[in-house]
């Protein structure tokens, strides 16, 4: 688990978007985010988009847990709860995987530990091997 742990720590836009790695199993990952000023829309509610690259990331980690190279084909999100402070914490499940794609669950829940999204995705897998992260720029 270090490999995709240190892969995706290396995420520029999630580190920016100030998401954080939790827990990384296979088929598992969990991430949380503190909800800042800069992910509110103009109404004064956590961002979709915000709440979307938290749950795609922690999708994305889950999917690569194994050391092979997976790539989202196809998400989507119902957005359930609103949610305007704290902290929003992601986990991701695989439901169902064969060597080219696996089906995965994403719970989003706030700090009161209700579930305002759930994503459900697709990935697909290259073949290619996690070997080593790539050089961070």
């Amino acid at each position: 688990m270090d490999k995709i742990i240190e892969l995706f720590k290396r995420d520029n836009f999630a580190r920016g978007c100030g998401i954080e790695i939790i827990d990384v199993a296979p088929g598992f990952a969990e991430c949380s985010m503190k909800i800042t000023d800069n992910h509110l829309n103009g109404i004064g509610i956590l961002m979709g988009g915000a709440l979307f690259t938290l749950a795609d990331y922690t999708f994305s980690i889950a999917a690569n847990s194994h050391g092979v190279i997976g790539v989202t084909q196809e998400a989507t999100i119902s957005f359930l709860r609103r949610t305007t402070h704290g902290t929003v914490t992601a986990i991701a499940r695989e439901t169902s995987r064969n060597a080219k794609s696996g089906s995965y669950l994403v719970e989003v829940t706030n700090e009161a530990g209700e579930i305002i999204a759930r994503v459900t995705g697709i990935a697909f897998f290259t073949g290619k091997k996690i070997l080593k992260s790539p050089a961070v720029r």
